[in-house]
């Protein structure tokens, strides 16, 4: 499997329902919204490291110190997006490091962040990312759509010009659809950009799959 921002497999797909309207929250002073972002952008930074190591238990490690990382800038500052995304990632992987089941009860949490932090903000540009990988991996049975997927990818590269997760999860959307051709100009590109910002990882990823669907 690989591990990207919106590619957190089937298990967590199950879970993929939307949370109730939260009650009014009190106002958050802007000492605290600054002390909230920043703890959500070390969170971001922990998923990042993360995803780049090879060992599973220090995977879990910096993924937990993530996960604590962005649970206190949610008691800061509910309103913070990147946080919200940040608790969807680092506990989505987690979970899969875990080897967690498709339990809706242990997982709903997980979505709800992804789902709250696209309600404060409709253009967070990972969270369109992820969004699109699950509905891309959901069945259609369960609400999966090829279709939903392709709108938030495609709006995720609108929104993020150098993204290179949206540029593949989207080749593997036309791939799905039966239009592998469609992916190779994003993959290419992907690969580009991976290589200029030394993603290793992301790299590989375009690359390997570029090759496959160059095959006959």
């Amino acid at each position: 499997m690989r591990m990207r921002h919106g590619a957190l497999t089937v298990t967590l797909l199950l879970a993929f329902c939307g949370a109730s309207p939260e009650p009014l929250r009190a106002a958050v002073t802007q000492d605290a919204k600054r002390q909230a972002q920043a703890l959500a952008d070390q969170a971001l930074e922990h998923l990042r490291r993360g995803e780049d190591l090879t060992n599973s238990a220090q995977k879990m490690t910096t993924y937990q110190q993530g996960l604590a990382l962005a649970n206190r800038a949610v008691e800061l500052d509910d309103g913070n997006a990147d946080a919200h995304f940040a608790i969807f990632g680092n506990k989505g992987r987690i979970l899969l490091l875990e080897g967690v089941g498709a339990n809706p009860i242990s997982l709903l949490q997980v979505n709800r962040d992804l789902e709250r932090a696209l309600e404060l903000n409709p253009n967070h540009a990972d969270a369109l990312t992820a969004k699109g990988g699950l509905y891309r991996q959901l069945p259609w049975v369960l609400g999966g759509s090829l279709a939903v997927a392709e709108s938030c990818l495609t709006k995720a590269i609108a929104l993020d010009p150098e993204a290179v997760s949206a540029r593949i999860e989207l080749a593997e959307t036309y791939r799905a659809m039966g239009q592998p051709e469609r992916g190779l100009p994003l993959l290419e590109l992907a690969a580009a950009i991976a290589e200029r910002q030394g993603k290793r990882r992301q790299l590989g990823e375009a690359r390997a799959l570029l090759r496959e669907l160059k095959e006959p």
